[in-house]
């Protein structure tokens, strides 16, 4: 029972290293994310075969360092697929794209994770993706 018990956490482990999140909600297909460190504009989502595309810019980044793309075949679980340091601070538009080759289902959801100065995360609503 033991040995059962420890090969069930290396494979959660090995399924997904990253933290499970919670989200309260989705955005609609339109996305944006605003708050006092970061504005997120024109996210989009371009699949191809086996990969999935997502662009997006920032118009202005507050004492953010770390931009991170999670992903998930449900909304219960996210998971890092891409991740970049920022510059800090810029009132200039910075353009982003992160590529996500993990595919795990006929639906994707992503979201971006923020990391300020001070190592506090914020988290986007979450963008759907149908694979056709």
């Amino acid at each position: 029972m033991k040995s059962l018990f420890i090969l069930t956490g290396v494979v959660l482990f090995l399924s997904c290293s990253k933290k499970e999140i919670s989200v309260p909600g989705a955005a609609d297909q339109n996305f944006f994310f605003k708050d006092e460190n970061i504005a997120v504009q024109n996210f989009q989502a371009l699949p191809s075969p086996g990969m999935i595309t997502i662009n997006f810019a920032t118009s202005y980044e507050k004492n953010v360092q770390r931009i991170e793309l999670m992903g998930g075949a449900t909304t219960g679980s996210f998971c890092t697929i891409q991740g970049t340091n920022t510059a800090g601070n810029s009132t200039s538009v910075k353009n982003y794209s992160f590529q996500d080759s993990n595919l795990k289902g006929a639906i994707m959801y992503y979201m971006l994770r923020f990391e300020d100065n001070l190592g506090q995360w914020s988290y986007s609503d979450y963008y759907t993706v149908e694979i056709h």
